[in-house]
């Protein structure tokens, strides 16, 4: 049996922390949101988060549109992004690295420059890690953080009557992508989305006190609320109208012939934040600045989430990327 045919990425994971999870009572939180949570002492001190991401190469990055020094920034954004969806800040960072023959002295030298310069960025130091030789290059990033207990934010919070927010557009990173697949050159926007993206961890500070459920936008908007959903116990209603797509999204999806939406739904490596916020803290929002878009609603459930589409139909909420799929 193939890992699709059981439902793909998501459900290999159910089905391995089942077999391996084994409890302990300072394990706040373990396999299944964007970080492990890990109390370190008694209450007030922080509670540790964990987060671990794989980049591979022709899979996460293609050496021949990026330069080594945009592939390490990304690997470093993608991490930090897990931190700052739980409400924390990031701290050490350890990174196991495989290099292939085709990978030479000067190549790896700008790949840790790119994460040098994103580490700088966002405060991480860099502790420790381990590098050997295979086919392609590998990079697999361990990065720790820190977060107070009431600023904590899970997947498993979401409230009914909570309105769901993004911060920033969506979709650009998936559209210079297949633009790229096509060999059509992505607009400077685009490019700049998929090869160099930064996460919002500055943002995700001011929103943390104020929301209930967050989190990153790495496998498209649609798996996310599946994700968010599916560990509160609810379901949701987004509003496709209110899905916010910049013009090059919209003009690359014209180009291609697709659907501009099916990007930010379906697509992948936003970064952005997805977060549920009760209304009577939405006026608290919008005084920090803080830029966000009310793409719907937490409803009564659990049950399939949906969208409601331009033509006034509700239909099934597509998911989004699946490693397995």
């Amino acid at each position: 049996m193939k890992i699709k045919d059981i439902g793909g990425e998501f459900a290999l994971i159910d089905r391995l922390s089942r077999i391996a999870a084994v409890g302990h009572p300072d394990l706040v939180q373990g396999i299944g949101d964007d970080a492990a949570v890990i109390r370190t002492a008694p209450s007030p001190a922080p509670y540790l988060l964990v987060t671990t991401d794989i980049l591979v190469e022709d899979r996460h990055f293609k050496r021949q549109w990026a330069r080594p020094e945009q592939i390490g920034m990304k690997s470093v954004e993608c991490n930090v992004s897990d931190i700052a969806a739980m409400g924390g800040k990031p701290t050490w960072m350890f990174i196991s690295l495989v290099l292939s023959d085709e990978a030479d002295l000067s190549w790896s030298e700008n790949l840790y420059e790119g994460i040098a310069h994103a580490c700088r960025r966002h405060h991480v130091f860099l502790a420790g890690g381990d590098t050997t030789r295979g086919e392609k290059i590998v990079i697999n990033i361990s990065l720790l953080g820190e977060v107070a207990e009431d600023r904590l934010c899970l997947r498993s919070q979401a409230r009914v009557g909570d309105r769901l927010m993004v911060t920033g557009t969506l979709g650009a990173s998936a559209a210079a992508l297949s633009l790229l697949q096509a060999r059509i050159q992505p607009s400077q926007y685009l490019l700049d989305k998929h090869l160099t993206p930064s996460c919002r961890l500055s943002e995700a500070q001011i929103i943390a006190p104020l929301a209930h459920a967050m989190i990153d936008i790495s496998d498209g908007l649609g798996s996310e609320v599946y994700h968010l959903c599916q560990c509160s116990g609810v379901s949701a209603r987004l509003e496709g109208s209110t899905i916010p797509l910049h013009a090059d999204v919209t003009a690359a999806a014209s180009l291609l012939g697709v659907a501009a939406l099916d990007f930010a739904l379906s697509g992948g490596e936003d970064f952005e934040l997805l977060f549920s916020i009760a209304p009577e803290k939405i006026d608290a929002l919008k005084k920090t600045g803080v830029p966000f878009n009310d793409v719907g609603e937490i409803i009564a459930g659990p049950g399939t989430p949906g969208i409601n589409t331009a033509d006034g139909r509700c239909i099934i909420l597509p998911g989004g990327y699946d490693h397995f799929t």
